[in-house]
């Protein structure tokens, strides 16, 4: 059916292509393409951070290198000790550790730490355990320190001590 012979009916025009976009400023392009590299690299970076295996590694180390690694002074005389340094792929280095010393120098040794956070310890007579927290001086490095105290007999005194680190 011709419809051509009405009133009214359009006449075709021939089929034109769209004018072309004007070219994309610099900035646009710079632009687009760090957004491209974005969506793309920071998924695989990701990606290959949590595949990565969380390597610790423990092996025993001389509690006065442990103290002074904290930034401590270790005590004049340290028996018995047992420390560990904790190494991680992706923590700083953490201590932990045992050692026995004189009695009679605990509370001196204490109140010599730096940066307590609740004021000077107040250590009682009983043998049970006591614990403090300390905030070291090697700032970034380790966040905490917990110190237990417990009396041994009346000459003896057991430390113990972890670092956490953020």
């Amino acid at each position: 059916m011709d419809f051509s012979n009405y009133v009214g009916a359009p006449k075709l025009q021939p089929w034109r292509p769209p004018p072309p976009a004007p070219p994309w400023p610099r900035w646009r392009k710079f632009l687009m393409a760090l957004t491209a590299v974005a969506a793309i690299g920071l998924p695989l970076w990701v990606l290959y951070v949590i595949g990565q295996p969380e390597e610790i590694e423990r092996r025993p180390a001389a509690c006065a290198k442990a103290l002074k690694s904290i930034g401590w002074k270790p005590p004049a005389r340290l028996d018995e000790e047992a420390c560990t340094e904790i190494e991680s792929s992706i923590f700083a280095t953490a201590w932990t550790g045992t050692f026995h010393m004189p009695r009679a120098d605990v509370r001196d040794w204490l109140t010599g730490l730096p940066s307590r956070r609740d004021g000077p310890p107040v250590l009682s007579g009983e043998s049970a355990p006591q614990t403090f927290f300390f905030v070291p001086p090697s700032a970034g490095r380790i966040d905490t320190v917990e110190v237990s105290v417990t009396w041994r007999g009346e000459a003896d005194a057991v430390i113990s001590f972890k670092t956490y680190n953020g």
